[in-house]
Order: C-alpha cells, then sequence, then structure tokens
C-alpha cells in the first residue's frame, strides 16, 4: 500500500498565483523578481498554516528554476530544482528547523558554508522556520554575515513570535506579516479540494470547519483529514461530533429563550447542549459567537461580510436580532465573556452559566448603575441634594452667615418685619479619611460594593448632613452620612 500524503502537503500551492489569502505579499515577490529588486533576507511573520513555508519554497523556486536562464515569477514546476525544493530536500536550499539549530555553533558552520557556491542553482538560499528560537548568541554571529551576505546567497526566515527577534535582526530584513486567511476563503479552497477527491460535502460542514480552523489554512486541511478517516460523506453532523461544539439550532434556541425572556427553556436547552457531550467552555464560547454576529447584524446590517455564516444561519441570525435593542447585545457578550474566564479552575462552572443564562433572561429584574448611585446616595441620608448630585450637579458649599457685627447693610425699609438673623450652621472639620468601623460598616451594603467595582473608586470622606431625614426605626447602628467617592 503506497504512503498516504495529507491533504495539507498534496495541495500545498506550487506558484505565487495559487496562494490563497496572501495575495499582496505574491503579488509584491512576484514584482521584485519581475524588477530584479530581490533583497538578501526576508521575515515572514504570522500565525501557524497561514502560507509561511508555502511562499517561501515558491520564492526559492522562482529564484533557482532551471528551465529559464533568470528568476522568474512563475516557475515551471518541472525542473529538478522545482520538484526538490517542493519536496524541501534540494541541496542549494537548505531548510532548518530554528527550535533545534539553535546554537551558536549551528549558526558558525552556517557562516562556513555559504562562502561556497551552490551546486546547480544560482542561489544558495537558507531557509530558518521558527527564527525566533535562536540563542542570542547566534543572532549576534549572523549578524554580519545577513548584512553583507555573498552575491549568491539569501536569507528567508518564518516566525510566529516576531517580538522575540532582536532589532538588530529586524532591520537587516525586508518582512512580510502573512494575516490570518478570512473564514470564506478557507471553505471555498476546501469545497474545491473534495470536488478534486471527489468526495460529496455539505456546504454548511465546510463552513464550520473553517470557522473551526481559525484563519490556519493546514488547520482546516487536517480537520478535513480527520473527517475523511471516518467515512466518504462530510456533514454536518460529524463535523460537531468530531469538533464537540454545540449544535447551531441549539444555540439558537438558548438566544430565542433570552430574548423571550424565558429562562426555563434556556436552561433546558442548555442542558440538552451539555448531555452531548459539549463542554462548558464550548457552549459558553458558541453562545457569545451568536451574540457577537447578532450585534454586528443589529450594528453593520444582515449583508455585513463580517456575519462569517452559511446563508441559512445569516436569516436566523438577523431575525433574532431583531429582538434585541444593540446595548443589550453589547451587555450579554460582556456577560459571556466575563463568564469564560470564570469558568477555567471552577468546581461549579454550571452553575455559573445557568446563572448568566438567568441574568441575561431577566435582565431587567437586576438593578442598573444609575439605580446603585441613587440607592448609594440616599443611603448616605443626602435628601434632594443628593439628587442633585446625581445628576450631574455640583454639591454646593455650607456658607456661614456673616455676623451683625461686621453687616453694613442699609436699615430696612420702614414698615418691613425684622426678620431674625439664620442660626450659624458649623461644619465638621474634615477628618480626612473614614475610621475603619465606618469603611466596614458602609462597605457591606451590596450596592456600595458594587458601585465601588464599576467606578474603581473608594469611599475618602464623610461629611454629616444636619438636614438630613432622621433613620428608619430598627436601623440599629446605621450611618448616616454623605458618601463622596
Amino acid at each position: 500500500m503506497a504512503d498516504y500524503l495529507v491533504l495539507a502537503r498534496k495541495y500545498r500551492s506550487l506558484t505565487f498565483d495559487e496562494v490563497v489569502g496572501q495575495e499582496p505579499i505574491a503579488t509584491t515577490l512576484q514584482n521584485a523578481i519581475r524588477e530584479s529588486r530581490v533583497h538578501h533576507a526576508y521575515l515572514f511573520t504570522g500565525t501557524r498554516g497561514v502560507g509561511k513555508t508555502t511562499v517561501a519554497r515558491i520564492l526559492a523556486k522562482a529564484l533557482n528554476c532551471l528551465s529559464v536562464d533568470a528568476p522568474t515569477p512563475q516557475p515551471c514546476n518541472e525542473c529538478e530544482a522545482c520538484i526538490a525544493i517542493g519536496r524541501g530536500d534540494d541541496m542549494d536550499v537548505i531548510e532548518i528547523d530554528g527550535a533545534s539549530n539553535r546554537g551558536i555553533d549551528e549558526i558558525r558552520e552556517l557562516r562556513a558554508n555559504a562562502i561556497y557556491r551552490p551546486s546547480r542553482c544560482r542561489y544558495r538560499i537558507y531557509y530558518i522556520d521558527e527564527v525566533h528560537m535562536l540563542t542570542k548568541e547566534a543572532f549576534n554571529a549572523l549578524l554580519k554575515t545577513l548584512e553583507e551576505p555573498p552575491g549568491h546567497v539569501k536569507f528567508i526566515f518564518a516566525t510566529t513570535e516576531p517580538e522575540k527577534i532582536p532589532a538588530t535582526i529586524l532591520s537587516r530584513c525586508q518582512r512580510f506579516d502573512f494575516h490570518n486567511i478570512p473564514t470564506r476563503l478557507i471553505c471555498d479552497h476546501l469545497a474545491g479540494i473534495c470536488r478534486s477527491e471527489k468526495i460529496d460535502a455539505d456546504e454548511d460542514a465546510l463552513f464550520r470547519i473553517a470557522r473551526a480552523a481559525a484563519g490556519s489554512m493546514r488547520d482546516g486541511l487536517s480537520l478535513l483529514d480527520q473527517l475523511l478517516a471516518g467515512g466518504q460523506r462530510v456533514t454536518d453532523d460529524a463535523v460537531v461530533r468530531v469538533l464537540g461544539t454545540p449544535p447551531d439550532e441549539r444555540m439558537l434556541a438558548i438566544a430565542g429563550a433570552i430574548a423571550s425572556r424565558d429562562a426555563a427553556s434556556a436552561i433546558g436547552e442548555l442542558s440538552a447542549v451539555l448531555d452531548g457531550g459539549v463542554t462548558l467552555a464550548s457552549a459558553s464560547a458558541a453562545l457569545s459567537d451568536i451574540f457577537r454576529h447578532m450585534m454586528l447584524a443589529a450594528t453593520c446590517g444582515g449583508d455585513s461580510d463580517l456575519i462569517e455564516l452559511p446563508e441559512t444561519q445569516r436569516q436566523a441570525i438577523v431575525e433574532l436580532a431583531g429582538q434585541f435593542d444593540t446595548p443589550a447585545l453589547v451587555h450579554a457578550i460582556g456577560v459571556l465573556q466575563n463568564l469564560g474566564r470564570s469558568l477555567r479552575g471552577s468546581s461549579v462552572g454550571r452553575g455559573l452559566l445557568e446563572a448568566a443564562l438567568v441574568r441575561l433572561a431577566e435582565a431587567e429584574k437586576f438593578i442598573d448603575a444609575a439605580s446603585l448611585i441613587a440607592r448609594l446616595e440616599q443611603m448616605g441620608g443626602a435628601g434632594p441634594a443628593a439628587t442633585g448630585r446625581a445628576a450631574g450637579q455640583k454639591k454646593k458649599p455650607i456658607l456661614t452667615p456673616p455676623p451683625a457685627a461686621q453687616s453694613g447693610a442699609a436699615p430696612a425699609a420702614e414698615g418691613a418685619t425684622a426678620r431674625p438673623p439664620a442660626p450659624a450652621v458649623e461644619r465638621p472639620p474634615a477628618r480626612g479619611t473614614l475610621s475603619t468601623k465606618e469603611k466596614n460598616h458602609i462597605n457591606k451594603d451590596p450596592a456600595v460594593r458594587k458601585v465601588l467595582s464599576l467606578f474603581g473608586g473608594e469611599l475618602v470622606d464623610v461629611v454629616k448632613d444636619d438636614a438630613a431625614p432622621p433613620a428608619p426605626a430598627g436601623g440599629g447602628d446605621a450611618i448616616d452620612k454623605d458618601e463622596e467617592m
């Protein structure tokens, strides 16, 4: 039986025109070859599986293709050099794993061999993958050769962590940032491969694979390979089982129950999802993705390219988004994001997820920030003055009338009734900060804790208001104060 070649290798792009999702980089390199402006060192950065090694091999073939007399932007892929470079075993194109050959001794050997001319090709090309794994001493040993290499030497570096590469190396390279491949392009490429392999695949299934790939073409091809091992038909149900993701119908039903303020139905749908083997983290992430798409539909329109969903799911999202207002969608995303962090390491994760569904379904029953502030002001006993400050008014200073002896005002009009002078209002001296006992007492109130967590403040001063209404009966040792934050 012949050895099986995985799809990621079997369908690797052979020319610049076949590169998927990195067209600007491919066009730039083609123009550089066409105009004879090829740099001596390139740095390819980007996440896994976005085409760094593929483009590096295509560039090496373009520079060393033996079917033409000079570098060409369209390698033939038929000569000995192109075939060997495509396999990764050409004697003049040396591929080095930076994680395994990271020391100064390996770089010294590279420098010693770089002076020799290539055996059959035009250029000796060194491709170092994961170059950020080299040691500091190895980078320093490479500096001089990288700055002024022999005319027949080219360097191509690839990394997923460019921030770890010294600035002295970066300044000597032309940098190309490989971006994540859009979901739609991955889906179309997978569909083309399925047609070539004569495999029946559902569009929704391929789209779900492309979304799970998260911008990595290699991850998408590996998932497709895994599904093909289980049969010659790729269905959406099979993808759900392999990936362990919750069915979209269930997640839309949960979102619909939240829109209908039916917390019981939402929890019931969640139970059905979890009984199917879906993890809490996957269910939370899927629900957050549903609300994100609804927010995009409400903000950018149902036809926005940002909504990366099949047409049937897109229509369901658009219809469901009409039952929410935009602030509610943003609030739901925030709640689910915080939930995702809380689920890690929690022993009561299911309870947290169910509580989040209840909170979203019955959001109108939970107090908002404005009500919390008003409640805090009322607890301080400031009366109408507190209401004014809650509306954004500044607190007015307490003024003491001048003594009668210093009042040089004109005598009252004849016949006017004389009014006694208003009593002076003494203001207690500022104490600077609250005592520990007072802080502990005030911080016990849930409204105070909520406001402090929302706005990041703390109680710094207390002023007693003599005009405050008397404390209610049974108030115990309640502190009647006006808290300023």
